[in-house]
This record gives structure tokens, sequence and C-alpha cells, in this order.
């Protein structure tokens, strides 16, 4: 596959992204690297600011604004569709009444394109102020929301709505593996984007005080965690230490809180033996990047789960395990295979320049 690349500079980008968890966040934050340092930075979005000063590694304005809900989620892996759709059609009629606001925004701040991860509003809004726009995502809100129908009838003219915004990019770049992204018009396929950690494997043992013999595993539930998992268990694999950056109600004694300030995470990704988690983008990026294997389970009522799942396998990235065994942390055979196969092959890290490329190549081609 050709990619074509281009000069980013002398424009202003206003990113929108998604409040839905920080895997929207880390990836657009990726892209926003890639752009010269010579081009304007703005972010939109209700991901608190602080997030993206850690995450990015150059000079942006930050606008607070909750643009989109995503799901609402009882834990990692369980969405309360119902509440979702209340939530999304709130939020949706609140944006309606701000559209000329945010088109008015958008023209009096110079942007020259308007880059979404993924809000539906971005495109309407960039629309009515007559800037251009480009859709950055491995998948969509229609894509998600659509299945949400079936069991929240009232909820069908959003979902319609969201199908007419997304035919308001001008352009989507498609991420690896996407999903079907319907609605889209201009649609050209990109590598994976993620963040790219390095291996401090011998730091990490030294800090932690532990037996450099010991395999090293990361456990990551995201923000909502996964309280009905039997943490304690862990402590049965006396092979293995875990890490992690987020406490969990248990609290085993191989398992150590390790602070984003001493060890970034995609750091810590990059130097365990393998990864326990539940399968978000940013894992599945960061598994491929970093050739590190991921010990997962299913989710159900997103439609994104069963891409990632289908590409990790094949990818020979993935083992697979049933919720229940999961959760009562009955690992043995999973962290067994961990050890005796080979580890994944790296993937280049050229996702995020090349999204940066060509989104600066779309604006020039544009403006000329």
């Amino acid at each position: 596959m050709h990619y074509v690349v281009g000069d980013t500079r002398r424009m202003h980008v206003a990113y929108y992204v998604s409040g839905h968890g920080y895997g929207h966040g880390v990836r657009a934050s990726a892209v926003a690297n890639a752009f010269s340092s010579d081009a304007r930075l703005t972010f939109r979005s209700s991901l608190p600011e602080s997030f993206f000063r850690e995450e990015v590694r150059r000079s942006f304005a930050y606008v607070k604004d909750e643009l989109d809900c995503g799901c609402l989620q009882s834990d990692c892996v369980t969405v309360d569709i119902e509440e979702t759709a209340r939530r999304y059609a709130a939020i949706a009629g609140a944006n309606a009444g701000r559209l000329d606001e945010h088109a008015e925004w958008l023209r009096g701040n110079g942007v020259d394109v308007v880059v979404s991860d993924i809000v539906p509003f971005a495109f309407e809004a960039a629309r009515a102020a007559g800037v251009p726009s480009v859709a950055v995502s491995n998948f969509s809100w229609l894509d998600i929301y659509a299945p949400y129908v079936e069991r929240v009838s009232w909820f069908g003219p959003h979902v319609e709505h969201i199908e007419r915004q997304c035919a308001m990019a001008d352009l989507l770049l498609a991420l690896e593996p996407a999903n079907a992204l319907k609605g889209f018009g201009a649609r050209e396929e990109m590598p994976v984007v993620g963040r790219e950690g390095s291996n401090r494997r011998d730091e990490i043992v030294r800090r932690l005080g532990v037996e450099p013999g010991k395999c090293l595993g990361l456990v990551y539930m995201g923000i909502f965690g996964l309280d009905s998992a039997s943490w304690e268990r862990l402590e049965r694999f006396r092979e293995w230490e875990f890490l992690g950056i987020h406490r969990l109600h248990a609290q085993p004694v191989n398992y150590h809180v390790v602070d984003k300030k001493s060890f970034r995470y995609e750091d810590l990704s990059a130097s365990v033996d393998c990864v326990i988690a539940k399968l978000g983008y940013g894992v599945y990026a960061e598994s491929l990047l970093h050739g590190v294997p991921v010990v997962f389970f299913p989710r159900v009522d997103f439609a994104e789960y069963p891409v990632l799942e289908r590409s990790i396998l094949d990818h020979g990235n993935g083992i697979r395990l049933q919720r229940e065994p999961f959760c009562a942390v009955q690992w043995e055979q999973a962290l067994n295979r961990v050890r005796a196969n080979p580890r994944p092959r790296r993937y280049p890290n050229t996702g995020a320049k090349l999204c940066a490329d060509r989104i600066g190549q779309f604006v020039r081609r544009r403006g000329g």
C-alpha cells in the first residue's frame, strides 16, 4: 500500500476528541505530535487538559467541551445501553443549539482543518463554518450505536443524524483494523496509530525490588476497572510479578502500582512479558508496536471489539479467555503460553506520521 506524505506547516488544526476513555486522546496526541512544530493546534474535548499536557510534546491550546459521551459503563466492558442513549441524546441536543457558536469559533480563530476522533458533531460544525474536516479513527459512533436501536427504538433518529454528520466529513483516515465506518465518503486506509515506549525492564525491576528472573505482567482494566475479578489470586503465580497504574480492590503482594511520573505507561507496556487487559484500541496498538502478547476476555455490546479480537488473534498477539475464568484469575494456561511462545514481532510505528502528513497535504490541496 502506498501512502503519500506531505508538509504540515502553517496550518491551524482544531482537534475534536471524544471523551470516551483515554484511547481516543492517546492516538489523537500521537498524530498531533507528528505535525510540524510550525502548525497551530487546539484540542476541544471533555478529557482533562492535564491528560493532553502529559501526552502532547508540543505547544497547543485547549478548550474543555463535552461533545459526545461514548458509552456509559459500569465496569471496563459492560455498557448501559439505555443510559448511553439518553446521555448522547441530551448532548446532541445541546450541540445543535451551539452549532452557530462553534462555526463562528472556527472561522474567528482561523482554523484551516477540523480533525475528529471521532466526534460526529465536529463534521457538522466544520461544514457550517466552511472549513474542511478529516476523521481519524478505527470506528465511528454510528458503528457502535446502530445496534442499540433494537433495544432503544426512540434512539433511531439520533443514529440517523450521526450518519448524516459522518457524511459531512471530507476525508476519513481509517486506522488498522477498521470497522465498517459507514456513512463516510472519501476513505483512505492507514496503519495502526499508537504510542511507542522504551524497554526499561532493568530499571523497573530495580525500582520495585523484583527478582530479576521473574516474569512481568502489566494489568490494565481502564478507568472503569473490573472489581468483580478475584485479584487476590495473583499471588498464586509465584514466577510472576504484576504491574499496573491503578490500584486493585485486593492487595496481592506481587502486584505493584507504578507512578506514571516514574515510568510512562507505554514504557511499562514495552518492558513486560505480557499485558493482561480489556481489549481496546490502545492496548491493541501497543501490542503490535511493542511485540508484546495480550491476555484478554470478550466484550459485548461494542461493535469495535470483534474487529480488534479477530485482528489481534490473526497477528498471533492475542490469548483470549472467557470472562468467567478471567475474572476468577484462572490464567495458568494463558501465562504458560506466554512463557513458552516466542515474543511476537514488532510492527513499525509509522501510522501517526502518515496521518499527520496526509492531513497537511489535504489542507494544502484544498487551499490551492
